[in-house]
């Protein structure tokens, strides 16, 4: 788990310089999350778009609990958060892609390339882990 750790905390240094290098040159993926959440108020009638804030936010904040609590927990649930984190991060190398798509610098592309390998070695990292996870056997035998 130490390594896990150590690989966690890597993207969370990582993560801030990545924002910043996209504040810096571009801000493209605001508009597009922009686009989402204009889309997710389409869903209700404008009166409602408090509502619709307030559910939005506890949905988030519901999320990030049970990730929390996971993480309090030991053995499994603990390594689902690090690989999702894991996994996240790995599919920042989708600058890289649309650089190359555009055959133009993206914003992002710089600083993406450290985070997606951390985030490979953390997702590695969490399937050695999950190997070493003794297999508990269930009460009542096989059905």
């Amino acid at each position: 788990m130490t390594r896990i750790r150590t690989l966690f905390l890597w993207l969370i240094v990582i993560g801030p310089l990545h924002m910043a290098e996209q504040m810096l040159t571009s801000i493209e993926e605001f508009y597009s999350i922009r686009g989402l959440t204009a889309r997710y108020y389409a869903l209700f009638d404008p009166s409602m778009a408090d509502h619709a804030s307030v559910l939005l936010i506890t949905i988030v904040w519901t999320t990030v609990s049970l990730l929390v609590y996971a993480l309090l927990k030991d053995g499994a649930p603990r390594l689902v958060v690090m690989g999702l984190f894991g996994v996240f991060a790995a599919t920042e190398v989708h600058h890289i892609i649309e650089s190359l798509i555009k055959v133009a610098y993206d914003p992002g592309v710089l600083t993406c390339v450290p985070y997606a390998a951390v985030g490979c070695l953390l997702t590695a990292a969490v399937a050695r882990e999950f190997s070493r996870q003794p297999i508990v056997a269930t009460q009542g035998g096989a059905a």
